[in-house]
């Protein structure tokens, strides 16, 4: 399945025989259920830039050196990073301090784009049908921080999801066409909110010295919800989730002939389990990334930093090479 990252939710309708009437399709309910499980999942996890990020410009590292290995990308799962458009806003505010921690809240908002040409019947009828799938997501996180020594911190957060998935499917295929009239508002072109929770443990440690820094950093989330204001019965879904992020950071000044410049490199791996594995196609992956920073901090208002850089994904769906935009670097 290496080309589903974002499985289209109709998709479900079509391992075999279709009938006249869903209800009478033997696991119809159970597939679909597993679709949605997997498209709010996968969604959550798509839209935490610390776990996974997509880059503008997007190709596969074999073609431009000598390394010959799937796993660092291929003709398919370019093709997906191209199809998906994920832009999320992040925020992050200290609210007080708890003795000698701290509360404070994390914040984004997300928007999920995929577009896609299917031909379902290729040796019937060649004709492509388009599914255009859209997720809006908001996340609200409280986290309590703790020292623990120096340069060790704890971490929890306890975090909800609120989503909605908005699927437009175009029926131009004849023999889709004809299924039209038994599916159509059923389960294509529906609308389905769900709910998700979000609880997290995170340890970092931080050596610091001036604008430099080596950072070691490790997140353990689950997640689990439930979907709400779907357009039947069959349509209902409980995604489950969870992911281990171990992760090391360096971040140093470039030298002296290039003042306030930074660069950064940090290398992940990321364990899933759940609802994710299916549609990232596996159990872990890593990605890489290399960063030149430009300090903005006190020129440019609520802007610290800004910069380029080459990031890699290796051993997921979403394997392949990226050009990326950061901003507000920690």
């Amino acid at each position: 399945m290496g080309k589903n990252a974002l499985r289209a939710l109709p998709l479900a309708l079509f391992w075999g025989t279709l009938p006249a009437h869903g209800q009478s399709f033997p696991g119809l309910e159970q597939a679909v259920r597993q679709q949605l499980n997997e498209v709010f999942s996968t969604a959550a996890l798509l839209s935490n830039t610390e776990a996974l990020t997509l880059g503008f410009v997007n190709f596969d590292p074999n073609e431009f050196l000598p390394i010959d290995d799937p796993d660092f990308g291929d003709e398919n799962s370019i093709e997906l990073r191209n199809d998906l458009e994920v832009y999320t806003l992040p925020w992050s505010w200290s609210l007080t301090q708890l003795g000698e921690g701290e509360l404070g809240l994390t914040a984004r908002v997300s928007y999920i784009h995929s577009k896609q040409e299917l031909s379902l019947f290729p040796l019937e009828d060649a004709t492509v049908d388009i599914n255009d799938d859209k997720i809006y997501t908001l996340f609200l996180q409280p986290t309590f921080s703790y020292p623990l020594g120096k340069r060790w911190q704890f971490q929890f957060g306890l975090g909800a999801h609120l989503m909605r998935y908005d699927n437009d499917f175009s029926f131009r295929n004849p023999i889709t066409r004809q299924l039209q009239p038994e599916i159509d508002n059923q389960l294509t072109n529906i609308t389905v909110d769900a709910w998700m929770l979000q609880p997290e443990l995170r340890a970092d440690y931080r050596f610091v010295r001036g604008r430099g820094y080596w950072h070691y950093r490790s997140a353990l989330a689950y997640s689990w919800g439930r979907t709400f204001n779907e357009p039947g019965p069959i349509v209902q879904g409980d995604p489950e989730a969870w992911r281990w992020l171990n992760g090391v950071s360096i971040r140093r000044p470039f030298p002296a002939v290039m003042p306030a410049q930074d660069y950064r490199v940090t290398f992940n791996r990321i364990d899933i389990r759940g609802d994710t594995e299916r549609p990232f196609d596996t159990n872990h992956y890593y990605e890489f990334s290399a960063e030149w920073l430009l300090n903005t901090k006190g020129k440019v208002p609520l802007l610290d930093d800004v910069g380029v850089g080459l990031l890699v994904n290796y051993g997921s769906a979403l394997k392949g090479a990226s050009l990326i935009l950061v901003y507000n670097v920690d």
